[in-house]
């Protein structure tokens, strides 16, 4: 059985913009370390570096800031012939990423997830607008995020 796309209009440009219409931005604020960080913020590079809303960007890129630790798994995967991609995948995960939204009792619900099994890794959010991120770093590793603004 087939489920068909569900209508699409307008609205969606404005609540999940074209790629083409996105680029991605440092956040000035890590590379994060390792350990369990929760993110409203980060920083915007305009000259000087200011906090700017996570719920202002359309999703988020991590890159590994440094090196593995020797004897982390590691499994091979796709390699594009420019080398610019590589799908080869760290197990166990070098870190996990959720976006989550806040109900108005206050309660707050997980919108999307991700397993930062590779790099660099997309999450582009599932729901527009979240009120934070959620980073987990494993030990010994940093991880840079770059979020997804307009320009």
């Amino acid at each position: 059985m087939t489920v068909p796309n569900p209508p699409t209009g307008v609205i969606d440009l404005f609540l999940h913009p074209p790629i083409t219409l996105m680029s991605p931005a440092l956040d000035h604020f890590g590379p994060y370390a390792a350990g369990s960080h929760e993110l409203a913020n980060f920083g915007w590079d305009n000259g000087v570096i200011t906090p700017r809303l996570v719920s202002q960007t359309w999703g988020v890129t991590a890159q590994l800031a440094g090196a593995i630790p020797a004897g982390w798994g590691f499994t091979q995967g796709w390699v594009s012939n420019d080398g610019q991609s590589d799908e080869s995948i760290y197990d166990p995960p070098l870190g996990q990423l959720v976006a989550q939204h806040q109900f108005p009792n206050g309660a707050w619900f997980t919108t999307t997830y991700l397993l930062v099994d590779r790099f660099p890794v997309t999450a582009f959010w599932q729901t527009a607008f979240p009120g934070r991120v959620g980073l987990l770093v494993a030990p010994h590793i940093s991880i840079d995020l770059f979020y997804m603004i307009e320009r």
